[in-house]
């Protein structure tokens, strides 16, 4: 609850949300496969967040979320607030959220989405900016 959002690759709500490129905020867990998100366009509505992604997280940081000893190579925000994206091709860099979706960072890269400080290895994703995954 409270996590940024936007349209996921899932998404099918044409333009609920505002249009491309608007931000939501997760208002509560309606059920194990679904979310209020109310959208600063100012409507709000239910969407898919299991088996279907309809959403895609923006940045967590209104959630509490703090990486406390990691810098933003780009930025240099420490902590890094939110989800934290560490890059699997470099040694040692890591990005804030803004950075990441800021594409501040080779785009053929892979990178590890780490939502919390304390993730286990196999809690951590690789994401692929290139192609958008």
């Amino acid at each position: 609850i409270g996590a940024r959002v936007v349209r996921g690759l899932d998404w099918k709500w044409n333009k609920q949300d505002g249009g491309e490129g608007h931000v939501g905020t997760v208002q509560s867990f309606e059920s194990t496969d679904e979310v209020l998100v109310v959208w600063d366009y100012g409507t709000a509505a239910n969407y898919r967040c299991s088996l279907a992604y309809d959403l895609r997280i923006l940045d967590s940081s209104p959630t509490g979320i703090k990486h406390e000893t990691s810098v933003c190579d780009v930025c240099q925000q420490q902590p890094v607030y939110g989800i934290r994206w560490k890059c699997a091709e470099c040694t040692n860099y890591d990005l804030c959220s803004a950075c990441y979706h800021a594409d501040k960072h080779n785009l053929r890269h892979r990178f590890y989405r780490i939502a919390s400080p304390t993730a286990k290895k196999y809690d951590k994703l690789f994401f692929y900016r290139a192609y958008g995954w």
